[in-house]
């Protein structure tokens, strides 16, 4: 049935759980427009902070890691739309608030879905900006739309220029079993974010785990970006690795990137792990605005 082929929460009552932790981490979040964007794959939940002195600027759309959702973006946002109006998108397939309602089968339609949602916004260009699974995301909408870039700012980002470890695939057969002890899977959600404990009094800490434990996605395996495809990036690239990554090597991941991609920007992150938007939020969005404001108009 079709159905067996769409995400789905493991029950109503850890939705709500779920519900109350993201309503929760939102309150840490500038106060932004809401928006139920329609498109053929299911209605994308999309914030707008709209910054009316950068109406000549590309506005930053942002796409959030795996199981995350837009709060993931917290401390980070209140640096960005001051310096221009910016989007998010709750991922389709994926914990949030968009909801998914046709299969989403391949690489193309997970660009699709994104293209979509731009087009029914009336954006023309964007600087498209992901972390982790939402740097893949990002790399891959890129690759399939590079008319609608105007940079790709990746944090993080998995299966893009390196495979995640071997050891993270195979610690993720163990958390896809629902019948196993949760704080076997919270194992595995601890080693990729580089914290040894989760704090689940944190709001945004919460929604994360509890998206990442109760929401069941039914998306394909994405597929490792080909070096043709950043061969043929004319966009600005901006890549952020963390020295103490726990999903790829960064040092290798850097050096594919930049042997491959032709206007890049690319640093590692010294004393910085895979949860990186979150450790350094200052820093990293400094860097970001310079980067940015170097190729509008």
């Amino acid at each position: 049935m079709v159905s067996k082929k769409i995400g789905k929460w493991i029950s109503a009552e850890k939705y709500k759980e779920y519900l109350s932790a993201y309503r929760e981490a939102m309150k840490k979040i500038p106060e932004s427009e809401s928006l139920q964007i329609k498109t053929s794959y299911g209605t994308v939940q999309t914030y707008c902070w709209e910054n009316n002195n950068a109406n000549q600027k590309f506005p930053i759309l942002l796409l959030p890691g795996k199981s995350s959702g837009t709060p993931m973006w917290y401390a980070n946002l209140p640096d960005l739309y001051q310096n221009r109006t910016v989007y998010a998108f709750d991922a389709l397939g994926d914990a949030g608030l968009s909801e998914q309602d046709r299969p989403i089968n391949n690489s193309f339609d997970q660009a699709k879905w994104i293209d979509e949602t731009i087009e029914k916004l009336n954006l023309s260009k964007v600087h498209v900006m992901g972390h982790s699974f939402g740097g893949w995301l990002s790399a891959n909408y890129a690759s399939l739309f590079p008319q609608k870039i105007a940079s790709l700012i990746l944090i993080e980002p998995v299966f893009t220029f390196q495979m995640i470890k071997l050891v993270i695939i195979l610690k993720s057969i163990p958390y896809n079993m629902r019948f196993l002890p949760k704080k076997w899977r919270q194992g595995l959600l601890r080693e990729i974010s580089g914290s040894q404990d989760i704090d689940t009094s944190d709001p945004v800490a919460k929604m994360i785990d509890d998206g990442a434990n109760y929401y069941i996605s039914n998306l394909p395996s994405p597929k490792l970006i080909t070096r043709k495809q950043m061969q043929s990036w004319k966009f600005p690239l901006y890549v952020a690795f963390s020295d103490n990554s726990g999903v790829h090597n960064s040092s290798k991941a850097l050096r594919e990137a930049e042997i491959n991609v032709r206007d890049i920007t690319a640093k590692i992150w010294k004393n910085a792990t895979h949860s990186l938007p979150m450790e350094y939020p200052e820093e990293l969005d400094k860097d970001i605005i310079l980067f940015i404001e170097r190729y509008d108009n």
